[in-house]
């Protein structure tokens, strides 16, 4: 099957930031899934630069059975002007193929999605897409089957990526060229009420094993050059023994790399333990501290405190790691 996957072009304007434009990894691996299934697989990406690609013949001269696309909340009006451009072509007999909708959107909204769309995927495609495909999975609206090993994943398809204008660097740490980003977890614990990473990947925390982690690692060094690595999850250091080993294992194997993450303090108030982080290449954090007010850390049920965030940031200042932190206003 010819399969059309397209990103929905970011909005002109936004209540925040989307001018950062990094590779798609959660496409990267359904590319790969479906590929391995035999599939042949065209990738747009509108979010880094919006095409002609729906006002041309594309779709009848490469004879696409089905496209995908992938759909943010801050993007849905392109989602909606991109799916009534299909519509249109479907309508006037110019193509005939099957629309699909996924991404992070459809786990809040996929109820205002127009009727006329196939099929909707909420949650995880990697299970499920290639039975919708295949005709064993016939229901419109889908909720995605959680994967549970994440080690099984191939890894994504970095050849759709690194042709492309995306942002390989990063202003933090700008000698970390290029930087790739991976996400080697999903799913988080916590009850933070201003987050919807539970609506998408559920509360059940799932990883990758360090050995996959460094593999991947070790991958993107040999082929692709990588200098920096940014780990795009919102728990990297949750399971202290897992960032433990995957630092003992860079170490071991010598993997002489820069590398930033996304997480939480919980398990940041441990010298010896941020010290193996800044050994291992460590260099920045991207700490979700939300708020300096107790009461406001309370009420946002953050399961941090202003002294934890204090204590881990002193931490990080004496080994030698930046920090940075995102903060909610309003």
């Amino acid at each position: 099957m010819n399969i059309l996957f397209l990103t929905s072009a970011a909005p002109e304007k936004s209540g925040f930031f989307t001018t950062e434009k990094r590779p798609p990894v959660g496409l990267g691996y359904l590319m790969s899934v479906l590929k391995n299934a035999g599939h042949n697989i065209f990738f747009s990406d509108e979010y880094l630069k919006p095409s002609n690609i729906l006002e041309s013949d594309f779709l009848p001269r490469n004879m696409i059975n089905c496209i995908g696309i992938y759909s943010n909340t801050v993007c849905y009006d392109s989602t909606l002007e991109m799916l009534n451009k299909i519509q249109v072509m479907r309508k006037m007999k110019k193509w005939s193929g099957k629309i699909l909708v996924g991404g992070p959107h459809t786990s809040v909204g996929w109820g205002e999605i127009p009727d006329y769309v196939d099929g909707i995927v909420i949650g995880e495609g990697e299970v499920s897409l290639p039975k919708i495909l295949s005709g064993e999975i016939t229901d419109r609206v889908v909720f995605g089957e959680k994967l549970e090993d994440l080690d099984s994943l191939p890894f994504p398809a970095w050849e759709e990526f690194v042709y492309r204008s995306y942002d390989w660097s990063h202003p933090w740490h700008a000698s970390a060229y290029p930087l790739y980003p991976l996400v080697t977890s999903r799913g988080c614990p916590f009850d933070c009420t201003f987050c919807s990473v539970k609506a998408i990947w559920g509360k059940s925390y799932r990883y990758m094993s360090p050995e996959r982690v460094v593999e991947e690692i070790q991958y993107l060094i040999r082929y692709y050059g990588a200098r920096g690595i940014y780990f795009r999850e919102d728990n990297f250091t949750l399971n202290k023994k897992r960032t433990i080993d995957i630092c003992e294992l860079l170490l071991k194997k010598g993997i002489n790399i820069d590398w930033f993450c996304e997480t939480r303090v919980d398990q940041l108030d441990d010298v010896e333990y941020q010290k193996l982080l800044f050994d291992a290449g460590c260099r920045v954090f991207y700490i979700g501290v939300e708020s300096g007010s107790p009461k406001m850390l309370e009420f946002m049920k953050k399961g941090e405190t202003r002294e934890q965030f204090i204590r881990a940031i002193e931490i990080s200042k004496q080994v030698g790691i930046k920090t940075y932190a995102s903060f909610v206003v309003g």
